[in-house]
């Protein structure tokens, strides 16, 4: 099958293809200064999980970030969940896309709330969710979409979950790319400046760098958790 390769110019995501082996592997986002973003496709039936972490309780203010393609055709029946630290009492953190593809939900302990977004044109989108301690920013594609009335909670998390809710419910079908936890609420310009970038750059490090909890290595199956 054909891997699908997404090359970076002036002019933004350009689709090309690269054959590949007979398994299909995720999309590629490579810039032209080759940095090459770090993504999982799913199918709705697999996911990763990973064990229990200090690193992924949410300071008092943080921020979430990933780049997402949503590629189901119908209603599952449920909203698939992109990434989610949960346990018994529920979840620090959960973040869905709506079962039309035509919105986002983001739920910590007993907060829920969602905004509106049109997730159906089959592209890879970036998506930040900025906790200021009181209301959550949802940005996507660098544009602050809505405040949502969250605040991520220190909900005891019995690990992170990457396409499932909770280790197999609410499956998500398409792909999950760069994902970052920080304990800051990250500056809107360095989201939009550092999104295909190496935060870790020796030359030209993010600015947050000493907060950053955790980053995926979704090509090695890991989580990667700072310092």
């Amino acid at each position: 099958m054909n891997k699908n390769v997404i090359r970076i110019s002036a002019l933004g995501l350009v689709l090309a293809t690269a054959s590949a082996c007979s398994q299909d592997t995720s999309p590629a986002v490579v810039t032209e200064d080759g940095y090459a973003l770090d993504t999982l496709r799913l199918d709705g039936t697999e996911s990763l999980a990973f064990d229990a972490n200090p690193a992924l309780e949410p300071a008092e203010q943080a921020t979430l970030e990933f780049w997402v393609q949503a590629a189901w055709d119908s209603d599952p029946g449920y909203d698939p969940v992109v990434v989610s630290s949960a346990g018994a009492e529920g979840p620090a953190y959960l973040v869905a896309i709506q079962r039309e593809r035509d919105g986002v939900t983001l739920a910590s302990g007993d907060q829920l709330d969602s905004a509106p977004f049109d997730f159906s044109d089959g592209k890879l989108h970036h998506v930040a969710l900025v906790d200021y301690g009181n209301t959550t920013t949802l940005m996507i594609d660098q544009k602050a979409i809505a405040e949502l009335q969250v605040d991520l909670q220190p909900v005891p998390s019995e690990g992170l979950y990457i396409g499932t809710a909770r280790g197999g419910d609410d499956a998500f079908t398409g792909a999950i790319g760069g994902l970052r936890l920080w304990n800051v609420a990250v500056d809107p310009a360095n989201l939009g400046a550092y999104r295909l970038k190496d935060v870790n750059d020796a030359n030209a490090p993010h600015p947050d760098i000493d907060h950053l909890a955790l980053i995926s290595d979704f090509q090695n199956e890991r989580i990667i958790y700072g310092e």
